[in-house]
Parts: structure tokens; C-alpha cells; sequence
């Protein structure tokens, strides 16, 4: 039976009954892009075979979008607040000592068997006392759909930031990650035609594939330029550009020909300024590049300061964010002192939206920034008991 090679992502052999059992690899986050191969000949295609109620769902689903499935890296909304995952320019490029950071983000629960992403760093500035150094480490562990295919993957890297003038002001950081990932399927969450019998699923029946590897391993390297001008507190402009899976490792389960990951290009900027006493606007821009799939969001936070003095910072986020032909996201975010949280909702603008009827996916980040405070001012004088 002939296997579904999705380029530059895991082929694995097709489950011909239903998507998501087709899906390999993470498709569009908030957009799932089916690909349904011609039905083998082995199995029944008259219109008086029986089949079940899911099967006809997304056969018809298949026939309304005729779209194709494209492999490509996980990727978030709230790429402001995933640094490692965005540019190993990133990593200690902040105003403090050392961050953490985490992301949790879940998707296509309307649809199918919700795909679910967990990520967490952390990372250090001035290194060993060296001012511009930073080094720093990120995780992730990713889940998708109905075949459980999981993927764990772990980053070290290390940046160097070069000041342009005497102010440092001005900054540009160059980046470097090396990394590992994991992927394992589970083949016996999927439905094959040949266990089909006639009248309906049997799961008794063999799947008439053989498994050469239900996982495979990788290396790969990432690196990344970054810009940064910051002249004031409150005003700064940073874009950068990066380049992850430089050595196009093979990701395919079988064991001819090999499945190259495409390599993945991203552009982003974004900045911070001020348009009144309290009131900051910070417009967001990231687009992305792999094999066929393209990306791009683009968006603006509104940022209000209830307290800034002292060290201490208390101010309210709110955005509103969009990913061309795919979905819109609302995002609130809240500074309070040394951490910031985050949390937005995906609506699902694609073809996909007779399905999801709109419904896309939450993500939530935290970061937490350890920094050395000023000491807060006394204001009284304790006066003693007795002169």
C-alpha cells in the first residue's frame, strides 16, 4: 500500500478511514490543512458500502476543501512571549540577571483529538561577568491528534550582543542553537482500509502494513541576528532574523528514501512607544518561511501602566492580532513586577471553519524575570520609645 509522504515531514503509511489519522506532522496551528490520497482498491468506494458516521464526516469534509496538508515546526501566537522558540538571538537579550518562561497551548478541540503543546526555558545575561553574553537552554514536548504523534525537542545556545555605540543604544546579537529532537507514533491509535470487513471497522483485523520504526531522533542547529535600539525606558525597536533546522535532518519512519525537514526562515519585529503618560503602544510583526508554507502575523498591544517607580511595575496588555488567511487571536497580558502573563484565543478564519466553527486554539505564557531592585525609599522615621 502506498505510503503518505508529506515533504519534510514523517512519512508514515496511510490510514485511509478518517483524518486526523493522515496527519504526520503539526499542521497550520490554527488552520488544519487535510490531504486525502485516492481510497486503495482494496477498499469499498460504491455508494451501497456501508461505512461509518465519522468516515462519511470527512470524506465530505475532504471534498468541500480539496486543500492540501503542508509539514512545518510548531509555532505560537503569542511569539512575543516565546523568545527561545522565536531567535537563539533571543536568549539574553532582557533587563535583569535571569528569566524564565513558560508556554502551554491547546488546539482543534471541536474537531478532533486536541493537539497540545508544552514549552518551557530559561536564560542568562552578562554571563560569568561578560557583559553581552548570554546562554540559555529550551524545551518543548508536542502532541498531535488522533496517532498520539509525539515530539520532544531540547535547545542549548548562546548569544553574543555587540554595542554600535558609546550610549548602547544601539545592539546587534548574534545567535546560535544546537539541538535534539524525538518523535514516536503510536500506529495503534490509527484505522486502516484493511480493517475494514466488508460492513464495518474491525479493529481484530491486521492493518496489511509493516512498521519499519515507530520513532526516530535528530540533531539540528539553529541560528539567528538580532537589532535592538532602545533610547529610553520606554521607547525601543528590535527585529531580527533567524534560521532553524540548518542541517535538514531526515525525519521520515522509513528506511528508503529519506524525508528532509525543510528548513524554517523567520523575520520579526516589533516595538515599544509611548502615546501618553500611562499608555504605550507596542505593535508585533513575524513572518515565516518553510518548504511551501508561508506565515505571517501582524498585530498591536496596547499596554497601560498602573505603577512604574521603584523597581515595582504593574500594567494591564491587551492586543489584537492577525495570521493572514488563516485566524484572528485576542491576547490580554498582565506585568506584575518581575512576572508577565499572558493568555490568548484563536479564531479560526479558514477553510477549515465549517468544521472548527470558528474555534482555534488558548495559549497561555508566563515569564518571570529575576532583576536586582533598587532599595525602596524610606519615607518616615521610626521614632524611639523613650528620649
Amino acid at each position: 500500500m502506498a505510503a503518505l509522504d508529506v515533504r519534510g515531514s514523517i512519512r508514515v503509511p496511510r490510514a485511509s478511514l478518517a483524518w486526523p489519522s493522515t496527519s504526520t506532522e503539526r499542521p497550520t496551528r490554527s488552520s488544519f490543512t487535510p490531504h486525502f490520497l485516492p481510497a486503495s482498491p482494496s477498499f469499498p468506494t460504491s455508494p451501497t458500502s456501508p461505512t461509518s458516521p465519522t468516515s462519511r464526516l470527512f470524506a465530505l469534509l475532504a471534498l468541500l476543501l480539496g486543500i492540501s496538508l503542508h509539514a512545518q515546526d510548531i509555532h505560537f501566537s503569542q511569539f512575543f512571549n516565546a523568545p527561545y522558540a522565536q531567535s537563539p538571538a533571543n536568549i539574553g537579550q532582557f533587563d535583569g540577571q535571569y528569566r524564565l518562561g513558560a508556554i502551554y497551548r491547546q488546539q482543534w478541540r471541536s474537531v478532533t483529538v486536541p493537539y497540545s503543546t508544552f514549552g518551557m526555558g530559561g536564560d542568562a545575561a552578562g554571563v560569568a561577568g561578560v557583559e553581552g553574553l548570554g546562554v540559555g537552554a529550551w524545551l518543548y514536548n508536542d502532541r498531535a491528534g488522533t496517532s498520539r504523534l509525539n515530539t520532544f525537542h531540547a535547545d542549548l545556545g548562546a548569544s553574543w550582543g555587540l554595542a554600535l555605540d558609546a550610549g548602547k543604544t544601539d545592539r546587534i546579537i548574534l545567535g546560535v542553537q544546537a539541538g535534539y529532537s524525538h518523535a514516536a507514533i503510536d500506529y495503534g491509535a490509527l484505522r486502516f482500509d484493511a480493517q475494514y470487513n466488508g460492513f464495518s471497522y474491525d479493529p481484530m483485523l491486521g492493518t496489511g502494513e509493516e512498521f519499519p520504526r515507530t520513532s526516530r531522533s535528530r540533531a539540528d542547529l539553529h541560528a539567528g541576528i538580532g537589532f535592538r535600539h532602545a533610547p529610553a525606558k520606554r521607547r525601543n525597536f528590535t527585529a531580527g532574523l533567524a534560521l532553524f533546522n540548518l542541517t535538514t535532518p531526515d525525519v521520515s519512519l522509513f528506511e528508503g528514501e529519506p524525508s528532509p525537514l525543510d528548513m524554517r526562515g523567520v523575520v520579526h519585529a516589533g516595538g515599544q512607544f509611548p502615546v501618553g503618560e500611562r499608555v504605550d503602544l507596542m505593535p508585533r510583526l513575524q513572518g515565516q518561511s518553510q518548504g511551501k508554507f508561508r506565515e505571517l502575523d501582524l498585530g498591536m498591544v496596547l499596554r497601560y501602566i498602573m505603577l512604574d517607580q521603584w523597581g515595582l511595575v504593574r500594567a494591564l496588555q491587551g492586543g489584537l492580532f492577525m495570521r493572514a488567511k488563516d485566524a484572528g487571536y485576542l491576547y490580554a497580558g498582565l506585568e506584575h513586577d518581575d512576572w508577565t502573563i499572558g493568555i490568548s484565543y484563536d479564531i479560526n478564519l479558514s477553510r477549515l471553519e465549517p468544521a472548527s466553527r470558528n474555534r482555534g486554539g488558548i495559549e497561555v505564557t508566563a515569564i518571570r524575570v529575576f532583576r536586582k531592585r533598587p532599595p525602596v525609599p524610606v519615607r518616615y522615621k521610626a521614632c524611639p520609645d523613650q528620649l
